[in-house]
């Protein structure tokens, strides 16, 4: 019943709607459904956000993948002779940045990465289109010419004058290393003198990474995100357009405006 005063349960009164319903509250529950008796399905793992990936790994009662709730998803939802539109968010990413913490955003990436590859290993590209982009950036940097190999999370290490892999990190003004990842703003900044920071304290997951102005959160950034397509119409996804255009190519590939013409 979470926080409500009535006393009304609202997952139960849900299940009650519909027939041929699943209510799921972890990864086993899901893993455990026969999917061939579900026409509706609602999946509520934690009372707010999901963990991070990185977190959601060392659990291994709790939450599933988004790549498994991506396929779960699309194996219900294909079952409709009419099609069917779904959005897949990997929401923590931006959580993450906001945090200064670059190693737990970076895996979400690499999980919605997986969601993403997962959605194509099951549609049909000859009548599914596929969309993946993001509603903004962050002021995350990579500085220093790190050397090829080098951990993206731990100190810069640029290459040696011979051109040769280095081993020594680049020092900054102060004297001290710094790490090839930052934000322009967010809680890894200081005021003063600058900490020393060795590779291993640099990559450890709950690392803030260094950033120039001293904020409670990082923010997001101002440039250009990029926009991938892929099946029916993804020709239209190409060079600089103007966010809204998205809807409208949703639109045209789906034949949803009266007034578009049959082909």
């Amino acid at each position: 019943m979470g926080r409500r005063s009535d006393g009304r349960d609202l997952t139960k009164e849900w299940q009650e709607k519909f027939d041929r319903a699943a209510y799921v509250t972890s990864a086993d529950e899901l893993n455990a459904l026969d999917l061939s008796k579900v026409d509706h399905l609602l999946g509520l793992f934690e009372p707010s956000h999901m963990k991070f990936e990185s977190d959601r790994q060392k659990d291994e009662a709790g939450e599933p993948s988004l790549a498994e709730m991506t396929s779960t998803a699309i194996d219900i939802l294909s079952r409709d002779e009419d099609g069917f539109f779904l959005m897949v968010e990997g929401g923590r990413i931006d959580h993450a940045h906001h945090d200064g913490n670059a190693k737990r955003a970076l895996k979400d990436g690499q999980a919605f990465a997986q969601a993403v590859q997962m959605a194509l290993s099951k549609v049909d590209l000859d009548n599914t289109l596929i969309l993946v982009t993001a509603d903004h950036s962050h002021v995350f940097t990579i500085a220093g010419y790190p050397t090829r190999g080098n951990p993206i999370l731990g100190l810069s290490v640029p290459p040696a004058k011979d051109g040769s892999p280095g081993t020594e990190p680049a020092l900054a003004e102060d004297g001290k290393p710094y790490t090839t990842l930052g934000y322009w703003t967010g809680p890894g900044a200081v005021t003063g003198e600058r900490p020393l920071v060795t590779s291993e304290e640099a990559q450890d997951l709950d690392y803030h990474q260094q950033a120039a102005i001293p904020t409670e959160w990082e923010n997001h950034g101002g440039e250009d995100v990029a926009l991938f397509a892929a099946g029916p119409w993804s020709h239209l996804v190409g060079g600089v357009i103007e966010q809204n255009v998205i809807y409208h190519i949703m639109d045209y590939a789906m034949g949803l405006s009266e007034d578009q013409s049959s082909d």
